[in-house]
């Protein structure tokens, strides 16, 4: 239904745009969320977007369009804007989402927008954090209190700095130094008797994490602790800010779309439609000659058991049944291992070696599933038992062996600090077209020998 509603959506603005309708345009864009205005906005062309960003409201509306779009947006539409003008959009901004911006526009252009704002120091030292860290997603507006404070006084501390913090999930707790000592929940706070002191009501255990911390391991804290915001500290413990859940979903979307296009050998980072040819050819290359190297290999691998292929053409009928199921095993089995390890779920130790044990059952009653139906099938056809057991056996061969590959190779990887989503898809390729063509053969051999083959 959102699909659909989205898609409508996208189309009459393509429509009014196409016809200058812009009274229809201004009406449509006045009852329109600029999250679903966003979505919508996706696939239109650079001219388009910039149009329609003109078209909609003052510097709040224009503010929520850009940091619902995917950057280089809001390079593209604030670049060309004079200073005074871009400033009052960023403004609307939180300081988080207003940082990361400014890291994008044109570095001229940027130095006359801080020159206007009065909190620059705080923006240029939120830049100075990369991106894919705590400190580069961090908001550095947060309530803080003495542990001596009682609730009440902290209620009042709370309304008095309400214009200034963006959400207020929690209370921090901090001493004369601004090091971070508690915490407490703001329901905790409300319901507290009013002479209580808040060092009486905080949890003094506070999971938190520093400015480097790398920001899926933020993810993973927020989601294993159930956190809504978690602060992050210095080297010393001082409280310099919060990253909040809104920030940690866009982190676990963007952390798995890029994920799923390392695995699939399209490089980190989506592109856009417009983006050159060459560029997708320079990221796709790598991945492709690795899949021609192991294709390669197994042809070699093929063509030193030219002697039973000769007299048993029928098997190569079956040969990329086994490959194709093999190879999806060890795919499914790849992709849940590097996912578990992105997400922290699967680490070094016991833990992992359950996870391989777990796929290898898995392999072993998938491989008997199919290698009864697929050997059933192959004896009718060949008229002889001989191609059935050795098909059923090599499927079964195959897809253990996949399972367990596609296990082992993403867990060897993050073990040697090698990025699993990059290098998992070519190893494991790789492994299972050319050990799986040795057993498939190596099995008709040492058939052939035993049984009266026909």
């Amino acid at each position: 239904m959102q699909l659909s509603k989205s898609r409508l959506l996208h189309d009459t603005l393509r429509r009014y745009l196409r016809r200058q309708a812009w009274s229809h345009l201004d009406r449509l864009l006045a009852k329109t969320r600029m999250e679903e205005l966003a979505t919508a906005m996706t696939t239109m062309s650079e001219r388009d977007q910039i149009t329609v960003f003109e078209r909609v409201g003052g510097p709040e509306e224009k503010a929520a369009l850009i940091c619902a779009m995917q950057s280089p947006f809001g390079k593209h539409v604030l670049d060309p804007m004079p200073a005074a003008d871009a400033t009052a959009i960023l403004c609307e901004m939180a300081q988080d989402d207003m940082a990361d911006i400014l890291s994008d526009l044109d570095p001229e252009q940027a130095a006359k927008i801080l020159e206007i704002l009065e909190e620059s120091d705080e923006l240029e030292d939120l830049m100075r954090y990369r991106d894919d860290t705590a400190g580069g997603i961090m908001l550095p507006e947060f309530v803080a209190v003495s542990a001596d404070m009682t609730a009440e006084e902290a209620l009042i501390a709370l309304r008095e700095s309400s214009e200034d913090v963006e959400m207020v999930y929690y209370i921090y707790v901090v001493n004369e130094s601004g090091v971070l000592v508690g915490v407490l929940s703001l329901r905790k706070l409300v319901v507290a008797p009013s002479h209580k002191r808040i060092r009486e009501i905080m949890e003094t255990d506070v999971i938190s994490v520093t400015t480097d911390t790398d920001q899926e391991e933020v993810a993973r804290l927020v989601s294993e602790y159930d956190l809504l915001a978690i602060p992050v500290v210095d080297d010393v413990n001082k409280l310099l800010g919060i990253v909040t859940v809104d920030d940690v979903i866009d982190v676990l979307k963007e952390e798995a779309e890029e994920d799923f296009l390392k695995m699939g050998g399209v490089g980190g980072t989506s592109f856009e439609g417009d983006s050159s040819i060459m560029r997708h050819v320079r990221i796709r290359f790598p991945w492709l000659l690795a899949s021609c190297a192991s294709g390669l290999l197994a042809a070699a691998t093929m063509g030193s058991f030219n002697e039973i292929l000769s007299a048993h053409q029928f098997l190569a009928f079956f040969l990329p049944i086994m490959l194709g199921m093999s190879g999806n095993v060890g795919t499914q089995s790849a992709t849940v291992t590097v996912r578990g390890i992105a997400m922290g779920f699967i680490r070094h130790g016991e833990r992992s070696w359950t996870v391989v044990k777990k796929e290898v059952v898995i392999g072993i009653v998938m491989g008997l599933l199919y290698g009864v139906i697929v050997g059933l099938v192959a004896t009718f056809f060949g008229e002889s038992p001989f191609y059935g057991l050795t098909i059923g056996l090599s499927i079964i061969a195959g897809m253990v062996l996949a399972s367990t590959v596609g296990t082992i190779i993403p867990i060897l990887l993050d073990k040697l600090s090698v990025d699993p989503a990059v290098a998992t898809g070519p190893f494991v390729t790789t492994s299972i077209d050319i050990l799986g063509v040795f057993i498939y053969f190596a099995i008709a051999t040492g058939l052939a020998q035993v049984i009266v083959a026909p």
